[in-house]
């Protein structure tokens, strides 16, 4: 990919990030690009998240952005998930992609169990964007209050009707080896258990939580997370804490945000309901591109 245009890309999406640049500036800075070649006419996709969700949204709108600041690039958006996405982007099936810290570095280096190869074809393009949080969210009618007891209630055999995310999601994969290797249950458990449990995309959790199909739903989102915010004005809600010995086992064992960051926090009032504030376990996002993006 020649430099002009990754150049060009970067500064765009960057704009929409908020990251560097005020429109402003942009006008001031246009005419040292004046003297880059023209970019030719070029078609990419970006593997996001599932629709209805943050990952899915924000693509879309910086994908607007590029647009807007280079007409010559359209990007289509594409649902995916965080552990599909470092394969999408290396067998050339899309451009750019939605990512995941300590997933991509697995594929990368082919870390199982995430991963069965080494997945080499991907590039890290932007990074240092929000946390995304791990939600475990219930009514507050179940009268849980931690992860600790939602795994004890697994465990107890009790039947527990759960909404989890879909299977080749990074929150799926860590979600999993939470309930595996640290409490020692699974999400098989819960339909042994004689409850059920529904593979849903964050648009189909609301429905399902809103309808009371299920009482608790676990999704990995941004603050506020849209979904949860529709789900919390349905019915009296909280958001499940994660023990201090949890933040610090799954950082430890995945890489996820460390406990020492202070950035495990889902503050009080981002919830209807949930008026204190939630240690929860975190990730950091970033943008993968295709090593193989074409030169012109």
């Amino acid at each position: 990919m020649k430099r002009n245009r990754t150049g060009l890309l970067v500064l765009a999406l960057i704009l929409v990030s908020g990251l560097v640049f005020a429109a402003a500036q942009v006008e001031t800075a246009a005419p040292s690009a004046a003297g880059m070649e023209p970019l030719k006419a070029a078609t990419y996709s970006w593997t996001a998240g599932g629709m209805g969700g943050g990952w899915y949204t924000q693509a879309g709108a910086m994908s607007a952005i590029v647009k807007n600041t280079f007409p010559e690039i359209t990007i289509k958006v594409i649902p995916g998930g965080g552990t599909a996405n470092p394969l999408a982007v290396d067998q050339g099936k899309d451009d750019f992609g939605w990512g995941v810290g300590y997933v991509d570095k697995a594929a990368y280096n082919g870390v199982a169990p995430l991963f069965d190869r080494e997945v080499k074809n991907i590039r890290g393009l932007l990074g240092g964007f929000s946390v995304d949080f791990y939600h475990f969210f219930a009514a507050k009618s179940t009268g849980v209050t931690t992860i600790d007891e939602f795994a004890a209630k697994i465990k107890a055999g009790e039947k527990l009707n759960v909404a989890a995310p879909m299977p080749g999601t990074s929150e799926r994969a860590l979600t999993t080896f939470i309930l595996e290797n640290y409490y020692g249950t699974s999400y098989e458990q819960i339909e042994k258990n004689g409850g059920k449990l529904f593979q849903a995309v964050y648009g189909d959790m609301v429905n399902l939580y809103k309808d009371r199909h299920v009482d608790y739903v676990i999704a990995c989102l941004g603050l506020p997370g849209a979904a949860i915010t529709e789900m919390s004005i349905s019915r009296d809600s909280t958001i499940l804490e994660a023990s201090d010995d949890l933040i610090k086992w799954s950082a430890d064992t995945y890489g996820t945000v460390a406990l020492e960051s202070g950035l495990n926090v889902i503050p009080g009032g981002t919830y209807k309901g949930v008026d204190a504030d939630k240690k929860a376990i975190g990730h950091s996002t970033e943008i993968m591109c295709s090593v193989n993006l074409p030169e012109n």
